[in-house]
């Protein structure tokens, strides 16, 4: 009897996300062996070796993890600042990368795409959690049906529970801000569903404008209407709108955590999903299913480089608008008009 192939993966990076991949990637990933866990921060070996199996190897060196790990593949899942350069450096041992949104904390230039273009036979995948949500799908399907007629609008909402410790505020620093490190999922899903290539004499020019007041319109005359915020008291709430010509699809306008009402003194109400973990559970296993088949079988990536590299181009002029009160323009090129940071790939 033939086993079939596993991917040998090393993941980078066990804090919030990190750990939950680590469990994920142990025990609910049949074409997935994950080989090696690494984090720098004293005291996770300590995790890894409570909560994974002891076939996995702890390293907490980043540059020894990947060298000598035995490792096909990483998962980087570390803070957004050290994206970039860990990309870069995974690429060019030759190893299959999938990471975490964003690419990085500043406006990203071409040359991490320029990189894993010239490396065509590696798999690079930046996967957005709603793109893997069952229930996004299948609004997809609806859209490319045309059941919803032609679509012309989006409407999303990302809203984080509020924490009390201050940890989103000291997280800024390093994510890019809120924008940058949650707006961007809102952007790529409207570029998901309003096909923002389409009707477009110069496909390059995706954009027109962009201001930090929650509008985006497309240049070819769809629109983006995003509402972020972290200070919901409930717990998490993730909806989106597609508008068509047809009709509506709302995804998530309710994020019950269970299907039991209560009823009591205090009125018929539901417990809420707390956080965007619990909400997008099954996109976390599906989107680490994808990049297995992506490398195993030469699948195609349904999020593409482009595709991340776009929405995070757009959400850190999203960034800089509310930074600095003015709306951000884009040039013929798709590029936003402002001072860019540098991204250095070696």
């Amino acid at each position: 009897m033939s086993t079939q192939p596993r991917l040998k993966l090393a993941l980078i990076g066990l804090d919030r996300l990190g750990a939950i991949r680590a469990r994920i990637l142990s025990f609910q990933q049949p074409r997935i062996e994950l080989v090696a866990a690494c984090d720098t921060k004293s005291g996770s070996e300590v995790w890894a070796a409570t909560y994974l199996p002891p076939s996995v190897k702890f390293f907490a060196d980043t540059e020894d993890c990947m060298k000598n790990s035995g490792a096909q593949a990483v998962l980087i899942s570390t803070a957004t600042a050290t994206h970039a350069p860990l990309i870069c450096h995974a690429l060019d041992l030759g190893l299959h990368v999938m990471c975490e949104k964003p690419i990085s904390v500043g406006v990203i230039t071409a040359e991490i795409l320029t990189k894993a273009a010239s490396k065509p036979r590696q798999k690079f995948l930046v996967p957005f959690c709603r793109r893997y949500d069952d229930s996004y799908q299948a609004a997809k399907r609806m859209v490319e049906s045309g059941s919803l007629g032609q679509i012309h609008a989006a409407e999303t909402t990302c809203l984080d529970q509020q924490d009390p410790t201050g940890f989103f505020v000291t997280f800024s620093t390093q994510s890019g801000g809120i924008f940058v490190d949650m707006g961007v999922h809102d952007v790529d899903i409207g570029r998901y569903f309003l096909d923002v290539k389409s009707e477009l004499t110069n496909p390059k020019k995706q954009v027109n404008r962009v201001i930090a007041m929650g509008q985006q319109a497309f240049a070819n005359g769809k629109v983006l209407t995003t509402h972020l915020g972290r200070t919901l008291t409930n717990g998490f709430e993730g909806m989106t709108r597609v508008c068509g010509t047809k009709g509506h699809s709302v995804i998530n306008n309710n994020s019950p955590l269970n299907r039991v009402e209560i009823r009591d003194s205090y009125g018929v109400r539901a417990a809420t999903t707390p956080d965007a973990f619990a909400l997008y559970d099954k996109s976390i296993i599906n989107d680490l299913s994808e990049f297995a088949d992506v490398v195993l079988d030469d699948n195609p990536l349904t999020c593409t480089p482009d595709d991340a590299y776009e929405a995070a181009e757009i959400a850190t002029a999203l960034q800089y608008s509310v930074r600095n009160g003015v709306p951000v323009y884009f040039d013929d090129n798709c590029l936003p008009i402002i001072e860019a940071a540098k991204v250095t790939c070696p």
